[in-house]
């Protein structure tokens, strides 16, 4: 019985990091790899969820040797995206995954091991970004896309001249990697890996000890003035065209607009999980609040009013605890 016990705990370390090699080489669910670590830290023990993560970095290597050994031009690539995804890996349990590593930059609560672990994972794939954008076979591929895209274009305006003279003018492989290099370079890497890191461990703190709530999040008061610091830096990099502070400002600002964000979302459902609404009507207003962020053109608003929502309780009390019973004061 004992022998049994052993060898299931044994297994289920085991059975985890096959299943993070699988996500991770799947493609479409590779942004969840992470989760069944998180998972395994809720009720392993911290030996087995350091057991997990290594064996899991050198399946995904030894997958990675045997797919590219016999294409030496694709070792470079493989060789970064492996670093890539150990990086992610370690991270997460080192940061992340609750009971293993708290004693790790104790001072620092989730939100800032969040943002952390974005900062230093965006720094792992940088060499990826450098080696594709210099590798030919990888411009070649962009090439063909850009040109399908421009195509598609130009049949869709086939009655505008003037229109698809700008998109033949405007559309190809040269563009398309100037406005991704711009795009991540202010904001696009780090908040990606904020909202990947932020997702995955929201997803796998299932016990109630170590479970996330948007009701209970609070962003320090200093962020408005980082959020005003940022404001200013993009402004000053554009106007005297200094593009580090640029770039700067649009990192710092979009991080500070993001965790704006979850105060507002935090208000929202303080009040839609007011003990005086059904489940039925809890259920119809958070399925009102989905449809209208999914809704092209109307969720930039209601993004910038939770943002807004989210600001304003700087300096006004939004989250008033909620009173069910009858009040203390006589008449009332």
């Amino acid at each position: 019985m004992a022998s049994s016990t052993r060898i299931l705990k044994l297994l289920y370390p085991i059975f985890t990091a096959v299943v993070m090699v699988i996500l991770v080489r799947s493609g479409l669910l590779t942004p969840l790899f992470l989760i069944p670590l998180g998972l395994l830290g809720q009720r392993g023990t911290r030996k087995e969820v350091i057991f997990t993560a290594l064996l899991m970095i050198f399946i995904n290597m030894a997958f990675s040797f045997f797919a590219v050994r016999s294409d030496p031009a694709a070792m470079k690539l493989f060789l970064a995206d492996t670093l890539y995804v150990s990086a992610l890996t370690l991270l997460f349990m080192l940061l992340l995954v609750p009971g293993v590593f708290d004693s790790f930059l104790p001072f620092l609560r989730g939100t800032y091991r969040v943002l952390l672990a974005a900062f230093i994972g965006m720094l792992f794939l940088l060499p990826i970004i450098l080696f594709a954008m210099n590798d030919q076979g990888v411009y070649a591929l962009f090439k063909e896309q850009a040109d399908m895209v421009a195509n598609m274009l130009k049949e869709n305006a086939a009655g505008d001249a003037v229109q698809q003279s700008i998109i033949e003018n405007s559309i190809d492989a040269e563009t398309l990697f100037a406005i991704m290099k711009a795009v991540a370079l202010r904001g696009g890497l780090f908040i990606s890996h904020v909202i990947f890191f932020g997702v995955s461990a929201a997803l796998s703190r299932q016990g109630i000890q170590h479970r996330w709530s948007l009701k209970a999040f609070h962003v320090d008061f200093g962020w408005i003035w980082v959020l005003s610091l940022m404001l200013l830096a993009i402004l000053g990099g554009f106007v005297f065209s200094i593009e580090p502070l640029e770039i700067l400002g649009w990192n710092g600002a979009l991080t500070a607009i993001l965790l704006y964000f979850l105060q507002g979302m935090g208000i929202i459902s303080h009040y839609i999980d007011h003990p005086r609404l059904s489940r039925g009507n809890r259920f119809v207003l958070r399925t009102m609040l989905l449809v209208l962020l999914l809704s092209p053109g109307i969720n930039a608003v209601v993004l910038a009013g939770l943002c807004l929502l989210g600001i304003a309780e700087n300096w006004v009390s939004l989250r008033k605890p909620h009173l069910t019973g009858p009040s203390s004061t006589p008449g009332m």
